[in-house]
Parts: C-alpha cells; sequence; structure tokens
C-alpha cells in the first residue's frame, strides 16, 4: 500500500536537532543567493526553488545528498547537478547552519492559492498526503519538504525526474528518494502530474490560531 512507505519512513526518521550554531559565513550566503535570491526567495526562471521557511530537516538531507553524490548524481538533471558541483566545496560542518538558517528565514505562505482541475485533489490525497500531508504542508519528522512553497514548473520537474530515475535512482539516492521514486512511478503519467502540481498550487497555508 502506499501508505507503507510513510510508516516506515516515520519509525525510521531522525531529527535535526535545532541548537544554536554558527551562522553561514557571507560567503556561502552570496554563492546560495546568485541562484535562490537574497533571502531564499527563489528563482524560478533558473530553476531554483524557494528556501526560505522550507523544513529544516529537509534542507539538511538534501544539501547532504548533493555532497554525497546521492542527488545531482545524473547528467540529464542539469539543475542537480550543478548543486551537487556548488555543494561540494562546503565542508560538512558548513551545511547544518546553511539549512537552518534558510529555514528560518520567513517570506509568508507563498503563491497565492489558485484553481485546478478536481482530478488533481483525489491523485493527490491518495498518492502524496500521506507522506506530505493533506495540505501540503509537509512533516519535519519525516523529513518531507513543504510543496505549497515550491513553484509549479520545480514540483513538475522532480516528479517528472523521480519517475526517470533521474533522482531515487536505487544505485545512487538515500532511501526517502527512493521511496519517492516509487511513489512517482504509481502517477499516471504527465497529465497526472501536472493534475498533481495544479492541485498542489490550490492549497493555501492555514489560517494561524486566534491570537497569534
Amino acid at each position: 500500500m502506499k501508505y507503507r512507505i510513510c510508516i516506515g519512513a516515520l519509525l525510521l526518521a531522525a531529527t535535526l536537532h535545532v541548537q544554536a550554531e554558527p551562522a553561514p559565513a557571507g560567503v556561502q550566503l552570496q554563492t546560495c543567493a546568485a541562484c535562490h535570491g537574497d533571502k531564499g526567495q527563489g528563482n524560478p526562471a533558473l530553476g531554483a526553488p524557494r528556501l526560505a521557511g522550507q523544513q529544516a530537516n529537509y534542507l539538511l538531507q538534501q544539501l547532504q545528498g548533493f555532497k554525497a553524490g546521492r542527488r545531482g548524481y545524473d547528467t540529464r538533471d542539469s539543475h542537480g547537478a550543478q548543486m551537487r558541483a556548488v555543494v561540494a566545496s562546503l565542508d560538512e560542518a558548513e551545511i547544518e547552519p546553511l539549512a537552518l538558517h534558510y529555514a528560518g528565514q520567513d517570506l509568508g505562505p507563498g503563491s497565492v492559492a489558485t484553481v485546478a482541475d478536481a482530478s488533481g485533489k483525489a491523485v493527490y490525497q491518495g498518492t502524496c498526503a500521506a507522506c506530505h500531508g493533506p495540505d501540503g504542508g509537509g512533516y519535519p519528522l519525516l523529513k518531507t519538504p513543504n510543496l505549497r512553497i515550491l513553484d509549479a514548473a520545480y514540483l513538475e520537474r522532480q516528479l517528472s525526474h523521480y519517475a526517470e530515475g533521474l533522482r531515487g535512482a536505487d544505485a545512487h539516492a538515500d532511501q526517502h528518494a527512493i521511496w519517492m521514486r516509487g511513489i512517482s512511478l504509481q502517477v499516471g503519467g504527465a497529465a497526472e502530474r501536472k493534475a498533481i502540481v495544479d492541485y498542489i498550487g490550490t492549497l493555501a497555508a492555514p489560517a494561524p490560531a486566534a491570537g497569534q
């Protein structure tokens, strides 16, 4: 079943211990800003996703994956290969401060919710919601990203890369990416991937509780 993967991930997941960390060096932030923006807001024109406000556990895992060659291993994934080259120059000790820095940036909930074909809701809720949440916000314990703050082109590209093995291949990827590739193969092609992405675009961040 689709949900067993996420249950297993929950049992195996380790949390990122948020503690006092040295601030990232200016040169590191300048390097990231060249593609991701000065506040980590992302740049869809460059294929660079928003980092600001993303789950810290997820950002740490992805940076470690690039560093170890678990992501960006396929040259057809040009954006991933570029990121792998950039992260290769970082020391291990520099990675966690970067993840915590961008996770702590507050740029608001992301793009305004849009309207999409209703078919995307059923596919999302049946395939994606168990790990990414019914509202697309992700779960820190599962190291799953907040999908609501990622642009549509990036989401569609990543789903395609998983399906094609450019991301999540058994010979390279970590267990989370391998599981995600398995999920992507349950999605019925480009049209269904687009329906999922369009539906994610309709998801809005939950309203803050009274008094907050």
